[in-house]
């Protein structure tokens, strides 16, 4: 693979580092499809490719919304909660070993609530990333 940033993901994942990919982040958290319609445009932070993202959970990065976002989304049973990103280069289904995190597959970015569960996803994404490269 000719991508520096994909070479440097393979080789962290066989080291063992891929937790270094990993970075906190503040996340609002919605209850379900339903409670989006409360946040009219800024919905779409929740949707990949126009579909549903990976996972088990609707989690966005709580800096894109602005405070009344906020605001109408926490009407709407939404939560601002301490979570973790990572790097998500290809969608994988892991949903019976890890729960709680979601992934957007367009912009190869994941987030998850507890960092053990980051840090599976993320390795689970970048193997078969890398499985991808051999074939």
């Amino acid at each position: 693979m000719d991508d520096p940033i994909t070479n440097m993901l393979i080789s962290a994942l066989r080291d063992g580092d891929i937790d270094e990919y990993i970075s906190s982040i503040d996340l609002l958290w919605m209850p379900d499809r339903e409670s989006l319609a409360s946040l009219g445009v800024a919905a779409g932070w929740f949707r990949d490719d126009g579909g549903d993202p990976d996972g088990d959970l609707l989690l966005a990065p709580a800096d894109a919304f602005s405070p009344e976002e906020l605001a109408a989304a926490e009407r709407a049973g939404g939560k601002l909660v301490d979570g973790h990103k990572f790097p998500y280069p290809r969608g994988v289904a892991v949903g019976k070993v890890a729960s709680g995190w979601c992934a957007y597959k367009d912009v190869e970015i994941g987030y998850a609530l507890d960092r053990s569960v980051a840090i599976a996803v993320c390795a689970a994404s970048v193997a078969r990333l890398a499985e991808e490269g051999q074939d």
